[in-house]
């Protein structure tokens, strides 16, 4: 009896989970259609200096110098707006970014063509490493698979991801930035996942796998213009604030202390002002009386 009623539990906890993926699949279809209608409207940096762009600016007659360079493209990409990542990919672009031309530059003279990105530095060595681990390992051809191309040195789950669909044609997964861990977790989709790689897989138990070779791109062009961290425009641009997190903790509350805050201030304005004018009401009262008093004096 006893074990029935533990086999019972243990169903009833799976049945559960089914039904908050199944809530929270519906969620997402609903809001990514209404931002979907929103991106169509608004135009972000991303679509312009994203990877997608720093990559039709390689080499796509060469598959393996693609690969190479699109790789670099992304490992310049962490911590660093669009349009600087953009920008040092043509550079290096025109420098010269081939496996050779970077095995021979010094790593010095490479974080100067590369210093405008953050943590350039760090970049410069892992560039490098790269380049001597595809001559040393891979006869100068970037592996495919995402098991094999984390292992290389400053490429994470995103980065493998993004250059799997953008120079392998592989959609193997949502790449997830911060702009998508953002939204991710202020409309609910995911369960307040602490990192990008934790919200990216749970991201994929419930998106539509036909979603997922454009679900970057536009998530992340609606946090560079509309659900930005700081000072996102909720209210004037956004159609799901209603139902965001983030906007009911955070935006909400602040308008309400405002709001109270503005009544406060007018009150205290008000008890001024009354104050104020029972002074001058008595003023004028002492007056007439001293000029009275005089008056019969004389």
């Amino acid at each position: 009896m006893k074990s029935k009623k533990i086999k019972d539990d243990s169903l009833s906890e799976v049945e559960e989970e089914e039904k908050e993926l199944e809530e929270r699949k519906n969620k997402f279809e609903d809001d990514f259609k209404k931002i979907l209608e929103v991106r169509t409207e608004i135009k972000a940096v991303v679509d312009t200096q994203g990877l997608s762009s720093c990559i039709e600016k390689c080499n796509n007659s060469d598959r393996k110098l693609l690969k190479f360079q699109g790789l670099v493209s992304l490992m310049l990409s962490p911590q660093t707006k669009d349009n600087i990542t953009y920008e040092t990919t043509q550079k290096l672009i025109e420098y010269g970014l081939t496996i050779d031309n970077i095995l021979k530059i010094s790593q010095e003279n490479l974080v100067k063509l590369i210093f405008k990105v953050s943590f350039h530095n760090v970049k410069a060595k892992n560039i490098k490493a790269l380049a001597q681990k595809l001559r040393d390992e891979f006869n100068d051809d970037a592996p495919e698979t995402l098991e094999e191309i984390i292992k290389f040195p400053g490429i994470g789950r995103k980065i493998g991801l993004l250059y799997l669909k953008e120079c392998c044609e592989q959609n193997s997964g949502i790449a997830v930035d911060t702009h998508i861990h953002k939204i991710a977790n202020r409309l609910k989709w995911v369960n307040n996942t602490k990192d990008p790689n934790k919200t990216s897989i749970e991201l994929e138990k419930i998106v539509d796998k036909k979603y997922w070779d454009k679900i970057n791109e536009i998530l992340v062009g609606f946090g560079q213009e509309i659900c930005k961290s700081i000072k996102p425009l909720c209210v004037i641009s956004c159609p799901l604030y209603k139902n965001c997190s983030y906007y009911k903790e955070v935006i909400s509350k602040e308008k309400n202390k405002t709001k109270k805050e503005k009544s406060k201030s007018k009150g205290k304005k008000k008890e001024k002002k009354m104050k104020k004018t029972k002074s001058q009401r008595v003023r004028k009262k002492k007056i007439e009386y001293d000029s009275d008093t005089e008056e019969e004096i004389l």
